[in-house]
């Protein structure tokens, strides 16, 4: 039978992989709308990112009385610092299809350099959800100097501006993998390996 503390910290855990899920999809769902010029679907992310604030200062509410050691509880208030910040970049995205419609944000030519610039950078924030299985540091690294490469030709074919935009977007999605990778290292101590695999302490 699980103690107060294990159930408790499996709460906590399960909040935490949830949030980082959510996030992860606000920030898939913003891209589908950049990519698209989908100001309806825009208008949804924005919606929802009330409710996710709501969910993660309620957890970080509670953070600090947790039964569980020093640790664990400045990393799940850490954690919960990374997924805000995380928030509030898709939340970026979604308010410059706002802004920009009924135009696109981006040239026509830069769109896929974006799409792929947005799955890379789900693709880290999904690994801190997972159920244990995370892949290498090298695997990761590489990641992210494919997104930072995408980052740098965008860039480089971009200048006035009339482009600041899409340099800021590029910039959004860099940060927002970067938070990710850190959120991953957070969450090795924030969620306990017995409840990162969903067994039992």
């Amino acid at each position: 039978m699980r103690t107060a503390t294990s159930e408790q910290l499996a709460r906590a855990a399960a909040d935490l992989r949830r949030l980082a899920r959510s996030t992860a999809a606000a920030m898939e769902r913003a891209s589908v709308a950049l990519a698209e010029a989908d100001a309806a679907l825009a208008d949804e992310i924005v919606a929802d990112s009330v409710r996710l604030d709501r969910e993660r200062e309620e957890l970080a509410r509670k953070a600090p009385g947790l039964r569980a050691p020093a640790v664990t509880v400045l990393a799940t208030i850490h954690a919960l610092t990374e997924l805000e910040r995380m928030s509030l970049l898709a939340l970026a995205v979604a308010r410059a299809v706002q802004r920009c419609y009924p135009h696109p944000v981006l040239p026509h030519e830069l769109t896929p350099d974006f799409v792929e610039m947005g799955r890379i950078a789900v693709w880290l924030a999904e690994l801190t959800a997972g159920t244990g299985e995370v892949r290498s540091l090298i695997s990761i690294e590489d990641d992210l100097d494919d997104l930072r490469r995408i980052v740098a030709d965008v860039r480089n074919r971009c200048d006035g501006t009339a482009v600041a935009d899409v340099v800021l977007l590029s910039r959004h999605y860099e940060r927002f993998a970067d938070h990710a990778v850190l959120l991953g290292r957070l969450m090795k101590s924030a969620v306990p390996r017995s409840q990162a695999t969903g067994t039992a302490a």
